[in-house]
């Protein structure tokens, strides 16, 4: 498929697209040469100020792990009362003519709820709470994260998910979404959405395949694609897991993506990450983005690590985690590492994409990370 029939397909009924619908006319551009802007939160564990809103009959059989959620309830409450408001805030402002749609990038919320009901209310009161402060006029995507996923009956807060958010993804972008992994255009550019949680290699293939002809192709996907410098989370990655035992799926995907020089737009490690890597007979480039001001400091851009050499730095090695990291160290072009949280911008053009990142509240600009 070449870039002609790329545009007749997003503009019709391959992907269910109403062209009456403001969405539709609002993503579908005028031409090859498109530039547009998308606002973009990363991680935001919404949650209440009071744990028994959304947690009420919330239990955990590992009385350990129960504790931790309980600990992170704290945790976003008090984020969520302080600093993540005034966040959130600097994001509306990033909001112009040109922005086309506002991504959240998974962990929309904390999770952890006893029942479907209760779920898709926490889901409903978020999206709401966010869209009217970002841009009410503006589609509102987002992408599942393992938070969004959990409760006290995985299974049933899956379906609940998924009912409630195919639903919710079909209204904001004007298409018929029938599951969480999805297709979606920006003028003449492809974002494919990965349900990092519940994806196949069948799945992302058809995703692939009919987005074929696309100018940009954009990974949107909660997990990172490539290992995350940390000692204990390094293998949390698309089809990652501590023994590896996914291993072929995991190349093959990175084949895939780099066949197509995709653009990865991730969250799930809380930091702010660069890596540019050349590999499999092309590119990918991976910006991981967080919106969970946890801490003051993290509403400050700190680099704590660069450059090839600067990949794995921080992290305390074993022979698996080395071994994992040492496939892709050869590859990386560029690469750039900090606990730093707040919005950003992906503006996008044919020849420049690039994110500029404004940390915590800031006013100014923190940094500009150049895509392509």
């Amino acid at each position: 498929m070449d870039r002609r029939d790329f545009f007749k397909y997003s503009a019709g009924a391959a992907l269910g697209i109403s062209l009456l619908g403001r969405s539709a006319r609002l993503l579908a551009g005028n031409s090859k040469t498109d530039k547009y802007s998308v606002v973009i939160l990363g991680d935001t564990h919404y949650d209440a100020p009071d744990p028994e809103y959304y947690h009420a009959g919330y239990t955990d059989p590992n009385p350990k792990r129960e504790a931790n959620h309980r600990k992170e309830f704290v945790r976003n409450a008090d984020m969520w009362a302080s600093r993540c408001p005034s966040l959130v805030q600097r994001a509306a402002c990033l909001v112009e003519d040109d922005t086309r749609f506002v991504l959240q990038l998974g962990d929309l919320v904390q999770g952890d709820t006893a029942t479907a009901e209760i779920h898709k209310r926490f889901l409903d009161d978020t999206l709401g709470l966010l869209k009217a402060q970002l841009a009410p006029d503006r589609p509102l995507v987002t992408v599942a994260g393992n938070h969004d996923l959990r409760g006290n009956d995985d299974a049933v807060i899956t379906q609940a998910y998924h009912e409630y958010m195919t639903a919710r993804m079909s209204k904001e972008l004007g298409l018929d979404i029938q599951d969480t992994n999805f297709l979606f255009n920006a003028g003449p550019d492809a974002y494919i959405v990965i349900n990092f949680g519940n994806t196949s290699p069948e799945k992302i293939q058809d995703l692939f395949d009919r987005s074929r002809g696309a100018r940009h192709t954009f990974v949107v996907v909660h997990s990172p694609v490539f290992p995350y410098d940390s000692t204990s989370y390094y293998w949390w990655i698309l089809f990652g897991n501590r023994q590896d035992s996914r291993a072929d799926e995991r190349r093959w995907v990175r084949s895939l993506l780099a066949s197509r020089n995709a653009i990865v737009l991730c969250g799930h490690t809380h930091k702010t990450e660069l890596l540019d890597w050349e590999g499999d007979g092309g590119r990918i480039t991976q910006m991981t983005m967080s919106s969970v001001w946890a801490k003051e400091s993290q509403g400050t851009y700190t680099v704590k690590a660069s450059g090839a050499d600067g990949y794995g730095s921080l992290m305390e090695p074993t022979e698996a985690s080395t071994a994992l990291l040492n496939e892709y160290r050869p590859g990386i072009r560029r690469y750039s590492y900090a606990n730093a949280a707040g919005s950003y911008k992906l503006f996008v053009g044919d020849k420049d994409v690039h994110v500029d990142f404004y940390a915590g509240n800031s006013p100014r600009l923190s940094e500009r990370f150049k895509l392509r």
